[in-house]
């Protein structure tokens, strides 16, 4: 089974049929010509803004990569453009779910017609049939956000200069079309008065002819009637002659006459359109160029705000080594003090026991002393009721025989 892609059409895009296409080879993907047409298992799609040979497809150790084949119009993955203009670039690594456009959208000028450019939705199959997901611990480096704000991406600043390229080369190329109409303008004018030149010319010729006539009355005084009528039979052919031509140069003359100043007024409506739109491109040009450096300096105030979050980062990270060094030196101070209390118990504890031993066996002598006491007592009870005279004496005894004992 052979790695597939899946190229699905987005709602911002040209619209086009949803194509499946397997990798066994590099596929091309370009612009439909009379050699190669759209299909639904080819790559190649009827639209102006891409180049016949946009970009190459392929799967290759298990990946999936794109390249741009030095398009004019350039090829985007996730909104990050693979090379400059009319560059290749190197090639890209793809995953499914990524967002891919071929070219960018292009006004047409002259009848204000926008064509728009290919967005996809891709998904990709290995050649066991799992779907190629991008890592989880790979991200995608456009769009991402930091915790300082919002950082502008170098591809935003790349597109937005892209963008003020754009409206340069075509403030350019309106230049050059003014610069254009102004000598086609020039060579009307030019065109006007050689006609007014030929109008003029005409006036001489018949102004000639009247004073031609004038001579002949005059040579007709001398002449025969004959001859005379003759010589103006010719004149008058030739009079009219002249005056045939002359009025068909005056036709024509008028005819362009007309024609030249309906081209002109085409010329100078085109050239009223011209500079209206280089008007509005210069401030488009305008506006791009101050949002440009309104953001370059928000995102070196970004930079800015990174690099001293950086360096805080950094200063609590030693701090907080220092205080961890200091806990540690404290919590190794506090095992060996505990381990002293350990040791110092134990040694309680058998004293303690010592203790405890003494204090059970004081007990019981003093218990057998107790129960020795009270059979005294008895003793010398009975002894006083049988012999008081003996009670001293015993007492005496007892209490020797008690302090010994003791």
């Amino acid at each position: 089974m052979a790695a597939k892609a899946i190229f699905s059409c987005t709602a911002s895009s040209h619209p086009f049929q949803e194509r499946i296409v397997e990798l066994t080879e590099s596929i091309k993907i370009g612009r439909s010509v009379a050699r190669a047409k759209p299909s639904l298992n080819n790559v190649i799609f009827d639209c102006k803004v891409l180049s016949r040979n946009h970009a190459l497809l392929w799967y290759e150790n298990c990946k999936f990569f794109l390249q741009d084949t030095k398009s004019s119009n350039g090829t985007f993955v996730n909104n990050q453009r693979l090379s400059k203009g009319s560059e290749e670039s190197t090639p890209f690594e793809i995953f499914s779910r990524d967002t891919v456009q071929f070219g960018v959208d292009v006004v047409e000028n002259q009848r204000r017609v926008t064509h728009g450019c290919i967005i996809v939705n891709l998904t990709l199959f290995h050649s066991d049939g799992t779907e190629a997901q991008r890592p989880s611990g790979q991200t995608q480096l456009i769009g991402q956000s930091s915790p300082i704000g919002h950082v502008i991406s170098t591809q935003q600043l790349y597109q937005l200069s892209q963008y003020l390229e754009d409206a340069n080369h075509r403030e350019q190329m309106l230049e050059t079309k003014l610069a254009t109409l102004q000598r086609i303008i020039m060579e009307t004018q030019m065109s006007v008065d050689g006609s007014w030149q030929a109008l003029i010319d005409e006036d001489r010729l018949l102004s000639r002819l009247e004073a031609m006539e004038a001579q002949l009355q005059i040579y007709s005084k001398s002449h025969t009637d004959d001859s005379l009528r003759k010589e103006l039979e010719i004149i008058h052919v030739e009079k009219q002659k002249y005056e045939l031509s002359s009025k068909e140069i005056v036709k024509r003359s008028l005819e362009e006459k007309l024609e030249i100043v309906a081209k002109l007024k085409d010329i100078e409506c085109s050239l009223n359109n011209s500079e209206e739109e280089c008007d509005h491109l210069k401030q488009v040009y305008s506006d791009n160029q101050s949002e440009l450096l309104a953001l370059g300096a928000k995102y070196n105030d970004v930079q800015k705000e990174l690099e001293e979050s950086r360096q805080k980062i950094s200063e609590d990270e030693q701090i907080w080594l220092s205080e961890k060094d200091i806990l540690e030196a404290d919590k190794a101070q506090v095992m060996t003090r505990v381990e002293e209390f350990e040791s110092q118990e134990v040694v309680l504890k058998a004293r303690l026991e010592a203790a405890q031993a003494d204090c059970d066996f004081s007990k019981q002598q003093l218990t057998a002393m107790a129960e020795r006491v009270s059979q005294v007592m008895e003793m010398v009870k009975k002894l006083k009721e049988s012999n008081p005279d003996l009670e001293q004496l015993i007492i005496s005894n007892e209490s020797v025989e008690i302090s010994s004992a003791v």
